[in-house]
C-alpha cells in the first residue's frame, strides 16, 4: 500500500505536465522560481561561515523558525483539499496504518521538499566550527525539515478534516494572525543584523530554541558553544515535537476513516448558564445576557482573544534596545485600556435584540450597569494579578502602586466613557453570525468620533496617574506611587459613576432612536 501511494503521488505530479504546454510552462517556471530563490537565500546564509556564533544563531534559528511557522500557518489559508487528505481513501477499505505511512511519505514529494533541501545546504555551511558541528548540523537540518513537512501535513489535514464550519475557519484565521505577531520579533532581529555595524541580539533566537519551531535548528550552535544542558533540551524538544506531530497525524487519519455523525446538542443539563449566578432583577438579567454574549458571540471572542497577546507588541522595543524592566510595566495598562474600550459600541452589537430592552421598558441605569459585568469580571483580576506580575518583572515593588493606579484608571475611565458613547454615538458594526472580520463601511464620521473620544478621554482621565507614576519611577518622587494609585482609582471611579449615570439618561431618552438604528443597521 505504501508503494502504491508513492506511485500515485508521482503519477499525480507527472499529470501536471502532461496536459498542454501551458501546464508544462507553469510547472517548469515554478520549479525554476523555487530553485532561484532558495539558492540565493542559501548562498546568503552560507556567507555567515566566518561570522560570530551569535550572529549565525540570530539568522539561522530566527529565520528558520519563521520558515517552520509558515509551514504550520499557510495550509489554513487554502480551500482546496491537500493531496494527503485521508478522506479520499476512507471509502476504499485501506488499512489506517498503511494509509498514514503512505500519505506521509507521498507528501514529502514536491516543491516544499525541494526548497528545504536547497536551504539546508546553506544552513549546514553556515556552521564553521569543525566536522563535528557540521555533522550535527546535517542531523539538525534533517530533523527540522521533517518537522516542517509534518507541520504542513498536520495543518492541511486539520484544515480539511476538522475545520469544516465557518466559525472554525475564523478561529484558525485568528490563530494565524497571532502567529504572525509572534514572527515580528524575528523580523526585527534579522533587520538589526543586516544593518551596517550592528549584530543580532540573539534574544529571539535563544527564546525560539525552547520552542518546537527552533529547537532542532539551535542544536549546532549549542554544541559549538559547549552548552551540554541546552543540547539535551534541544534533542528532547525536537524528539517530542516529532512524536506529537506523528501522533496527531495518525489521530486525524483515524478520525477521517470513521464516519461519525455529528452529535446532537443536548441542553437538558446546561441549566440557565450565567443567569443562575445573577440576581433576579433587570440589572441581573442584562448582566446575564451580556456575560452570555461575551462568551458565545464570535465578535466579542475575537476581541478578547487578542488581549492576552498584546504584551507581544513591546517585544520589538526590547529588541531595539529599550530596557526589558521598564517594558514589563507597559502591557497591563494597554490591556486595561483595550478592555475598557471594547463595550463602547455594544448597543450596535445587540442589533435587533435591542428591542427586548425597549419593549420591556428597561431602565437606563439597569442597562448600563448590567453591561459592565463582563469587563469588570475580567478587568478587576487583570488589574490586581497583572500589576503584581508586572511589578515582579520590573524588579522593584515600589512600582506596584503606580502600576495599579494607571491600570485601574484606564479600565474604570474607559468603562465610564463606554457607557456614554455606546448610547450616544453607536455606529454600524458586524451583524450577529457574520464574519467578525467583515467590518461594514460607514457613511459618516460617527465611528471615528466614537473611537477618538474613547481613546482620548481615557488617556486624559488617566493623565494625573501617569504623571505621578512617572515622577515616582523616573524622578524618585517619594509619594509618586501613592498619588498615582489615589488619582488613578479616584478619577477612574468618578468617571465610571458619572459615565454610568449620564449613559443611563442618554439611553432612556434615546431608546426609540437606538432601536431604529438597530433595525436599520
Amino acid at each position: 500500500m505504501v508503494a502504491e501511494l508513492l506511485r500515485l503521488r508521482l503519477q499525480t505530479i507527472g499529470n501536471t505536465v502532461r496536459f498542454g504546454p501551458r501546464r508544462l510552462a507553469v510547472a517548469v517556471g515554478s520549479v525554476l522560481a523555487v530553485l532561484v530563490v532558495t539558492i540565493a537565500i542559501a548562498s546568503l546564509v552560507s556567507g555567515l561561515r566566518d561570522a560570530p556564533l551569535d550572529d549565525v544563531r540570530a539568522v539561522v534559528v530566527g529565520g528558520g523558525a519563521l520558515l517552520l511557522v509558515g509551514f504550520a500557518v499557510v495550509p489554513f489559508a487554502t480551500v482546496r483539499p491537500a493531496w494527503s487528505d485521508p478522506r479520499r481513501l476512507a471509502v476504499l477499505g485501506v488499512p489506517e496504518g498503511g494509509a498514514s505511512v503512505g500519505l506521509a511519505l507521498g507528501s514529502l514529494v514536491g516543491l516544499p521538499t525541494l526548497a528545504l533541501l536547497v536551504l539546508s545546504t546553506g544552513y549546514v555551511r553556515a556552521w564553521a566550527e569543525g566536522s563535528g558541528v557540521a555533522a550535527v548540523a546535517v542531523v539538525a537540518a534533517v530533523v527540522a525539515g521533517v518537522t516542517a513537512l509534518m507541520l504542513a501535513l498536520v495543518a492541511s489535514t486539520l484544515n480539511s478534516v476538522l475545520l469544516t464550519s465557518r466559525r472554525s475557519r475564523e478561529l484558525a484565521l485568528v490563530g494565524a494572525v497571532l502567529v504572525v505577531l509572534l514572527a515580528v520579533p524575528v523580523v526585527v532581529d534579522l533587520v538589526r543584523l543586516s544593518l551596517p555595524g550592528r549584530s543580532g541580539t540573539g534574544v529571539v533566537a535563544d527564546g525560539l530554541a525552547w520552542t518546537p519551531f527552533g529547537a532542532a535548528l539551535a542544536l549546532p550552535g549549542h554544541v559549538a558553544a559547549g552548552e551540554t544542558g541546552r543540547v539535551v533540551a534541544d534533542v528532547l524538544i525536537a524528539a517530542i515535537t516529532l512524536a506529537a506531530l506523528w501522533y496527531a497525524w495518525r489521530a486525524l487519519v483515524a478520525r477521517a476513516f470513521v464516519d461519525r455523525p455529528e452529535p446532537e446538542e443536548v441542553d437538558e443539563g446546561d441549566g440557565l448558564g450565567w443567569f443562575e449566578y445573577v440576581r433576579a432583577s433587570p440589572t441581573g438579567a442584562v448582566a446575564g445576557r451580556s456575560l452570555t454574549y461575551w462568551m458565545r458571540d464570535a465578535r466579542y471572542r475575537m476581541s478578547l482573544v487578542i488581549i492576552p497577546f498584546l504584551p507581544l507588541l513591546v517585544v520589538p522595543l526590547g529588541i531595539a534596545g529599550v530596557s526589558w524592566n521598564w517594558l514589563a510595566l507597559v502591557p497591563v495598562p494597554i490591556m486595561c485600556l483595550i478592555l475598557g474600550f471594547l463595550p463602547h459600541n455594544d448597543v450596535a452589537y445587540d442589533s435587533t435584540a435591542l428591542w427586548m430592552h425597549v419593549a420591556s421598558d428597561t431602565r437606563g441605569l439597569a442597562d448600563r450597569v448590567g453591561r459592565l459585568a463582563p469587563p469588570l469580571l475580567i478587568g478587576v483580576p487583570l488589574v490586581a494579578l497583572g500589576s503584581v506580575v508586572a511589578t515582579w518583572l520590573f524588579g522593584d515593588w515600589q512600582a506596584l502602586p503606580s502600576e495599579l493606579g494607571v491600570s485601574a484608571g484606564f479600565l474604570l475611565s474607559g468603562l465610564g466613557l463606554s457607557s456614554v458613547v455606546s448610547a450616544l454615538l453607536p455606529y454600524a458594526t458586524v451583524r450577529p453570525h457574520d464574519d467578525p472580520f467583515q467590518q461594514p463601511q460607514s457613511n459618516g464620521a460617527t465611528a471615528a468620533w466614537a473611537q477618538s473620544v474613547m481613546i482620548g478621554g481615557a488617556l486624559l482621565a488617566t493623565a494625573p496617574a501617569l504623571w505621578f507614576a512617572g515622577r515616582g519611577l523616573v524622578s524618585g518622587y517619594p509619594s509618586g506611587g501613592t498619588w498615582a494609585l489615589v488619582s488613578g482609582l479616584g478619577v477612574g471611579l468618578v468617571a465610571l459613576v458619572a459615565g454610568v449615570a449620564l449613559g443611563a439618561r442618554v439611553f432612556s431618552r434615546r431608546a426609540p432612536e437606538l432601536l431604529a438604528f438597530a433595525l436599520r443597521s
